[in-house]
């Protein structure tokens, strides 16, 4: 005679098997029958209807050259030679230097200005470039065709650290 617990497990797996055959029947029989229209990529859904539209009757779109502004980086650069500059790169002009000013003297004959642990007075050049005017709080120096305009930096005004 078959105890309780047995009937049960019995329930349990006639259940489990009924549910099993109600899942592959559907995707067998009734989840293939959907139609999705020829060459619709996987998982695309009932075809949607959209109105035609005059593409003559619109404004003109942007071209991708107006959108994006070339980069001067672009350039091809022949790999065979690395050390070839191209015709674009030619052209740019040589980064500026760093150039840091940490005070200027003003009193006596000739104003000396501090740059980069240096002391300049005025006709001095540093790094290819030249001091034109020192004043209390700034120097201007030149050279490469282009002026540069230091400032003292700001910790270190009326010579306070």
């Amino acid at each position: 005679m078959p105890t309780a617990s047995g009937k049960r497990v019995k329930l349990y797996i006639v259940i489990g098997l009924s549910v099993l055959f109600v899942v592959v029947g559907y995707f067998r029989f009734i989840h293939g029958k959907i139609a999705f229209p020829v060459g619709a990529p996987p998982g695309a859904g009932a075809p949607v209807q959209v109105p035609a539209v005059d593409v003559k009757a619109l404004p003109p779109a942007v071209t991708a050259v107006e959108a994006v502004p070339r980069s001067p980086r672009t350039a091809l650069r022949d790999i065979f030679e690395p050390g070839k500059q191209t015709a674009e790169e030619a052209h740019l002009p040589n980064p500026l230097p760093s150039l840091k000013l940490t005070g200027t003297i003003i009193g006596g004959k000739n104003p000396l200005a501090f740059i980069n642990g240096r002391t300049l007075q005025l006709g001095e050049k540093i790094e290819g470039f030249q001091v034109i005017s020192i004043t209390r709080e700034q120097v201007t120096l030149a050279g490469e065709g282009r002026k540069i305009l230091l400032n003292v930096l700001e910790g270190t005004k009326n010579g306070k650290p």
